[in-house]
């Protein structure tokens, strides 16, 4: 990172932060198995609720732009250098929601050689709500288990730093970066936009990712019949399967 700090307070405010707010909740609306990357249910004591939208860029301009602007210019100051948006998701955490396991990006990103990705909060993330927690200066991939999450004893060994953040804040977080987080014990929800950037030199776009994502999830599901909203099995929840457990053909919200 070129600055001290991976937070970014403010980094969205005013009307930005607004929009956020209410297209992410626009978007939490469509339902389930309806999105073409990956509109995805967990089992809560509450009930299903939706916990992740993939690729949401694609079909809704607010997000788009977000993407390409603020997002972008964060990741590039992050980087050092200019950078192209190959993934973005939500991720919901509703009031009983499941966390996802210690894990590095990195290793999600079949073909990527360095990312950074920018998650910036729409509601409030504390570590009652499951605010995402990370381990600084780890360069290499860590050991993992069967499920592509950091071994017990490298987590014990590790540092961990909660990042609570406000609203329109900032986590910029590299793909060597451990993190986790924990279920949602407060009575609102965690919601949270991710965008994720690669070096533009390097060529690792959108299409060349999410294909990558896609064969290795059917490889994955191929192998042990497990439903995953993710090439890692980091995911702590109950995943709901939908009556359409692939790639569907288009989009129906």
């Amino acid at each position: 990172m070129t600055s001290s700090s991976p937070i970014r307070r403010a980094l969205l405010s005013g009307p930005e932060l607004e929009a956020l707010h209410t297209w992410t909740t626009e978007v939490e609306a469509w339902p389930a198995g309806s999105h073409q990357w990956g509109h995805y249910a967990e089992r809560t004591a509450a009930g299903d609720a939706i916990c992740r939208t993939e690729n949401v860029s694609a079909c809704h301009a607010g997000f788009a732009g977000l993407a390409r602007g603020p997002l972008a210019d964060a990741a590039a100051a992050a980087l050092g250098v200019e950078v192209t948006a190959f993934k973005d998701k939500i991720n919901y955490k509703q009031p009983g929601g499941a966390g996802f396991s210690p894990h590095q990006d990195l290793a999600a990103y079949p073909g990527a050689s360095r990312v950074v990705s920018i998650l910036v909060a729409v509601d409030q993330c504390s570590t009652a709500s499951g605010c995402l927690w990370f381990a600084s200066g780890v360069d290499d991939l860590l050991a993992t288990d069967d499920r592509g999450v950091v071994v017990p004893d490298v987590v014990d060994a590790l540092s961990w730093t909660a990042a609570e953040l406000a609203p329109g804040d900032a986590l910029c977080i590299e793909g060597l970066t451990p993190h986790f987080s924990e279920a949602n014990r407060s009575a609102a929800p965690r919601r949270v936009l991710v965008a994720s950037y690669a070096p533009r030199i390097d060529d690792y776009g959108r299409e060349r990712y999410y294909a990558a994502r896609e064969q290795e999830m059917e490889q994955s599901r191929a192998r042990d019949e497990q439903f995953r909203i993710s090439t890692l099995a980091d995911f702590e929840g109950i995943e709901v399967r939908t009556d359409r457990p692939g790639v569907i053909a288009a989009c129906w919200h």
